[in-house]
């Protein structure tokens, strides 16, 4: 039998009760609204299984979550989601969320995990699994709030797939950090969640590693270009046509929001990148139209989405996508004593 710290019904109470969970209708990337959770009170998922087991639940999980978006993508439903987002102008996410095809619309090659065990055999047990998200303020001055409606629908089809197959009445809890950088790595490998929402990137890095190293990761389920916005009425609209154009400028100032800063900041090093992680899209139109900064890079497309007019696109040709992750075996983090902090991870045995 297994040693399970999450399968007691008086632990959950108890954590919901010192509201270091919240529970319902999670939401992906962000959960306005939620108290940040203690992360260190929280208990880890564990249980006595072998290395093997531990592994192998891990797989097990990625798997499943993308046998559920494979078939959800083949039946088009992602497509009837973009029809309803964003929420203030439905439909107008069909412009800006992008199909990254790493995982192609074809069930037959992607089987339901059998035998589950370690991890995913105790979240079908419990009926209980774990994300982490961030407490960004779900609001249209925030562009998170235009992708997050998209994400937290997928993620829900997602969850009700993996349930149905298994006939489990799947609940998501959710841990909440708050706005910035996430020691998101530290939480996953200590056991603390399950799985992290479409916060990160595919390309990026945290903690000191790149994420497609330091971690797990599911088909992608969402991705978006990235923008150059350029005051029409500035000399730069005429000056500035491409990504190529700005880098070789690195005079110019830019601004940008937590879904762009490590694109931006690791493609223009010499520039001077602002990051504004709360109310990114007017806190950023603010200090171009007050010359404290010169253009704006984010992923919608057209800035009037969001209510902000008076700007020129540029087209970056950089495609970011989103994925779900898990934790991978052999990750070691440091640890300074304050959970909060982004400590350095490594590789226990280097490549």
């Amino acid at each position: 039998m297994n040693k399970r710290l999450l399968t007691s019904a008086s632990t959950i109470i108890a954590l919901l009760t010192a509201g270091l969970l919240t529970t319902g209708t999670a939401s992906a990337g962000a959960h306005g609204g939620a108290a940040v959770s203690k992360i260190e009170d929280l208990p880890a998922r564990t249980g006595d299984w072998s290395p093997e087991e531990i592994a192998r639940g891990r797989e097990q999980l990625v798997a499943a979550i993308d046998a559920a978006w494979i078939r959800i993508i083949a039946s088009g439903r992602d497509q009837e989601v973009l029809k309803t987002e964003p929420a203030n102008m439905p439909g107008a996410s069909q412009s800006y969320i992008v199909r990254l095809v790493d995982c192609l619309p074809q069930p037959e090659i992607a089987p339901w995990p059998e035998k589950p065990v370690g991890m995913f055999k105790d979240i079908l047990e419990t009926g209980v699994i774990r994300q982490l998200t961030q407490g960004v303020p779900e609001t249209p001055a925030n562009t998170s709030w235009y992708f997050s409606g998209v994400s937290q629908k997928y993620q829900d089809m997602v969850i009700e797939a993996i349930g149905d197959h298994y006939d489990v009445d799947l609940k998501v809890e959710t841990v909440v950090l708050a706005p910035g950088r996430l020691p998101a790595t530290s939480i996953l490998t200590d056991g603390k969640i399950d799985f992290i929402s479409q916060l990160n990137a595919l390309g990026g890095n945290t903690q000191g590693m790149r994420r497609r190293m330091s971690r797990r990761f599911s088909c992608t389920m969402s991705a978006s270009s990235q923008f150059i916005h350029i005051p029409e009425k500035s000399e730069l609209a005429e000056e500035i046509n491409s990504l190529n154009d700005l880098i070789a400028r690195p005079d110019i100032s830019i601004c940008a929001g937590p879904l762009t800063t490590q694109t931006a900041q690791a493609y223009m090093p010499e520039h001077t990148v602002k990051t504004k992680y709360v109310n990114d899209l007017t806190a950023c139109d603010k200090a171009v139209k007050e010359g404290k900064l010169d253009v704006i890079i984010n992923p919608l497309h057209d800035l009037s989405i969001g209510g902000i007019d008076g700007y020129r696109a540029v087209h970056t040709l950089i495609v970011a996508g989103t994925p779900l992750w898990v934790a991978a075996e052999g990750i070691t983090c440091k640890d300074d004593g304050n959970p909060r902090t982004e400590d350095e991870c490594h590789r226990d045995e280097p490549l």
